[in-house]
């Protein structure tokens, strides 16, 4: 890798950023990376389930204030400086997922950063990011690996502390059709394990395609949802995975549901559609039926399965008391049933966990059988709550329609109906 002087003008930005840097607020502090201290150099986003863009992949690392002042920098000698082979690697391969087509058009904090100096950004700023902070903090080290690197994105200046997006890579256009191509290229992978980061799931999806984007899908609370996003740069890797219907994580876990983004959001767009449909028909009383959908999103190991219920005087009361402060959110249970299910909002192993008494689960007094519900029991399980949820608002609407009929507000009949003048 040679060094470039920094009297050359990349327009390689310019037409992209100009827009975007002139509506930047100034209280923006934040670079936009994946949210997870362990996600590594592929890259992702977290968003609701609605047809959106995708946001970066990494967390949300803390920005340095953007001073428009030109740093006073020294030079960095790489003299007898040496990088291992493995960090080395790292550290190119996170610098190219920076400055790459798909994280710098979405990165607000790097996109200005790049406008104030000709694209130069300097080491001390790329180290404001706790990524690539994490795998090398040294500076000389920094500039060496990519010095001895063949990266053909990045290009380090003449006195190695400063980098910048390579003038003659300039960042496509963000048209309908690059967007179109990113979508075809990207797949929806459900089922991983909660504990999942972004080092293993490199590692675990490096086999089947060179990727250039991964998100980690969160919840409310920044934990991992079990699923992801993953653009691979080719498009016939993408479409070879996705055919993968018996692909696991481990040899023991269930089959990972795949499929296209496009079909998963159809898939998404479908349900909600539907659920509007139900609550619409209900309201003109036409009798509806709620069909179970076809794929439902729910978080895995969250459903604990009491069995052994026989002969024990228990109730959905004992039960909650029994997990109070361990975010019990519903319990599935009617007194004389064999078995309850209790739901949990984080972990239910890890409330089972601190209930255990010598390794016994008690409950009432009596010791009952517990067990952390998996595989296609569990998906039954969220599959009849999404069924019965479905039926709840239909009864419950077609019920506020009858009473509108039969005289509620609005109708005639008993109460307050029309009234008419005596002659």
């Amino acid at each position: 890798m040679t060094a470039a002087s920094e009297n050359d003008v990349p327009n390689t930005l310019k037409a992209e950023t100009e827009t975007t840097v002139k509506t930047e607020t100034e209280t923006e502090t934040k670079p936009t990376e994946m949210k997870s201290e362990t996600d590594p150099a592929v890259k992702t986003e977290t968003k609701p389930e609605t047809e959106s863009k995708p946001t970066t992949h990494m967390k949300s690392e803390s920005k340095p204030a953007v001073d428009v002042k030109k740093e006073q920098l020294e030079p960095i000698s790489t003299d007898d400086v040496s990088v291992e082979t493995q960090v080395a690697a790292r550290i190119v391969k996170q610098l190219e997922y920076y400055f790459g087509d798909r994280n710098l058009r979405q990165d607000r904090f790097l996109l200005r950063e790049v406008t104030l100096d000709n694209g130069w950004v300097s080491l001390n700023t790329m180290l404001n990011f706790k990524r690539l902070a994490g795998i090398c903090s040294d500076k000389a080290k920094i500039a060496k690996a990519i010095e001895d690197s063949d990266t053909e994105l990045i290009v380090i200046n003449e006195d190695k502390n400063k980098i910048r997006r390579n003038p003659a890579r300039p960042l496509p256009k963000n048209t309908d059709e690059t967007k179109l191509a990113t979508n075809l290229k990207t797949v929806y992978v459900k089922g991983l394990p909660l504990d999942l980061n972004m080092d293993r799931a490199e590692e675990f999806f490096a086999p089947h395609g060179k990727a250039c984007y991964i998100k980690l899908r969160k919840d409310n609370t920044s934990s991992f949802k079990g699923s992801v996003f993953i653009e691979f740069v080719e498009q016939a890797d993408a479409d070879k995975f996705v055919a993968n219907k018996e692909l696991k994580f481990t040899p023991e876990s269930d089959p990972l549901l795949i499929m296209s983004r496009n079909d998963y959001f159809k898939s998404k767009n479908q349900n909600v559609k539907q659920e509007k449909n139900v609550k619409r028909e209900a309201q003109m009383g036409v009798e509806v039926k709620p069909e179970v959908p076809e794929h439902v999103e729910y978080e895995k190991g969250k459903i604990l399965k009491i069995s052994g219920l026989e002969g024990i005087e228990t109730s959905r009361e004992d039960m909650k008391t029994l997990f109070e402060g361990q975010g019990v959110s519903w319990v599935t249970f009617n007194k004389g049933d064999a078995e309850a299910y209790i739901r949990f909002d984080g972990s239910a192993q890890e409330a089972l966990d601190k209930v255990r008494v010598d390794e016994k689960f008690m409950l009432s007094g009596k010791e009952a059988t517990p067990l952390v519900v998996e595989g296609e029991e569990e998906e039954a399980y969220w599959k009849k709550a999404a069924h019965e949820k479905a039926e709840f608002f239909s009864r419950k609407n077609q019920n506020r329609k009858r009473r509108l009929d039969h005289g509620g507000r609005g109708g005639g009949g008993r109460g307050r109906g029309k009234r008419y003048r005596r002659d």
